[in-house]
């Protein structure tokens, strides 16, 4: 793409960059304290556990085959009964950093009508964080219908709801993908082309390594919007970005090794 873009005669108007300057007074994404209701499931299904721990057997049942089979069990102690609280908070987590990063992203504008992307953009971005509330809501109450489990075996549920959470989340990522494009624009339409603005996008190949690497030190910003496709990347430029990249590496790592 970089060898076809320099074959294009160059722009004849300069470069020209539009910032909002009360963008960031917009309610940008839903607040985190959504994710209260998330905790609040946690904490209750945690003292559920701890209450019945002595009904529970000396080895715990942690999967099963399609047909109903353990396929894998572990000793009985509090961490291993708490363990899936243990990875339910390390997933809220995550997801309370993906929610930070969608409202502290990087702020996007067009120069040829910036009022109207900047309030295409925002919409974006709510619906976004919307879903991370959402999905983050659904695998907490997935992992609670786990735990219970232990106590209350029921296969068959377990694995409907499995199936629907799973399924549901899907779903929702494919509709918000297809009913928009990134940073929140309507997917082109090739009848409008004669009507699209002829002017250019900031020309900013140099911070973009190897196409999909964001590195650029006068930017202060540690997330923007990905180049294509749906989502945010780090600025990895930043130090705080390094810190939070491996902050996320250790919560994955950690409910890997919990889910055991």
């Amino acid at each position: 793409m970089k060898r076809l873009k320099g074959t294009l005669p160059p722009a004849e108007a300069p470069q020209r960059v539009k910032i909002d300057t009360t963008f960031r007074q917009n309610k940008l994404t839903y607040s985190n304290y959504w994710f209260l209701i998330h905790l609040a499931i946690i904490v209750a299904v945690a003292i559920i556990s701890i209450l019945n721990y002595d009904a529970l057997p000396n080895v715990i049942p942690m999967k099963y085959d399609l047909q109903g089979n353990v396929t894998s069990s572990v000793p009985k102690t509090y961490l291993s009964v708490l363990a899936i609280n243990l990875v339910q908070l390390g997933v809220i987590a995550l997801l309370m950093l993906v929610n930070w990063s969608i409202k502290t992203s990087k702020q996007q504008l067009t120069p040829s009508n910036p009022a109207q992307f900047a309030a295409e953009h925002i919409r974006f971005r709510r619906k976004w964080s919307l879903f991370t509330i959402i999905t983050g809501l659904l695998l907490t109450i997935l992992f609670a219908f786990i735990q219970i489990n232990m106590f209350v075996p029921n296969q068959v549920l377990l694995t409907a709801i499995s199936l629907i959470t799973s399924v549901g989340i899907l779903l929702g990522a494919i509709l918000l993908s297809l009913t928009g494009r990134q940073g929140g624009g309507k997917i082109r339409n090739h009848q409008e082309d004669s009507e699209r603005s002829k002017e250019q996008p900031v020309n900013d190949d140099e911070y973009w390594k190897l196409g999909f690497i964001y590195f650029n030190p006068n930017d202060p910003s540690f997330t923007v919007e990905k180049r294509y496709g749906i989502g945010w990347t780090i600025n990895f430029a930043r130090p705080l970005s390094w810190v939070l990249l491996l902050l996320i590496i250790a919560i994955v790592v950690i409910s890997r090794v919990l889910s055991q």
